[in-house]
């Protein structure tokens, strides 16, 4: 009975311990921070927070692995928003009564130039499900552009 009243009691120890760890270590507390912004969907500023956690303790895997996945979420993030764009400039050339061969060629580019970045697209299992999607719809509409014109 004694021994599971210690086993309890250095158990309790050292939970509080290590908690009492992770609160006050202002690595630990840069990765939460990384964290929570990775979970809300600010990228940049989660890579922000995990970098500088990161260069305090590189033994902390919490801050690689919030730099790591808020790298490609951003990658995936700015392809979405160039894909859009690119669209935009397409819509804006198709809606001319008639278009030059330079404006052939404009959108050739536009979809080679997003059809290659996709291939360079690496998502992981940590990788927003939603982006992932996003990004492969993109593709598909670009993809569908790509062999209606050339």
């Amino acid at each position: 009975m004694l021994s599971k009243v210690v086993l309890v009691s250095l158990s309790i120890l050292f939970l509080l311990s290590s908690g009492f760890y992770f609160l006050t270590n202002t690595s630990y507390q840069d990765s939460f921070e990384a964290r929570f912004y990775y979970l809300v969907g600010n990228y940049k500023k989660a890579y922000d927070f995990a970098k500088k956690s990161y260069d305090k303790d590189p033994y902390n895997k919490m801050a690689f692995t919030v730099l790591t996945q808020s790298k490609i979420a951003t990658e995936y993030v700015n392809y979405i928003k160039t894909g859009n764009d690119y669209f935009s400039r397409i819509d804006k050339i198709s809606s001319k009564k008639d278009y030059s061969d330079a404006d052939r060629i404009r959108i050739k580019l536009m979809c080679q130039i997003m059809l290659g970045e996709y291939k360079k697209l690496v998502p992981t299992k940590l990788t927003n499900s939603d982006l992932v999607k996003d990004a492969k719809k993109l593709d598909d509409k670009f993809q569908q552009l790509y062999k209606e014109l050339f």
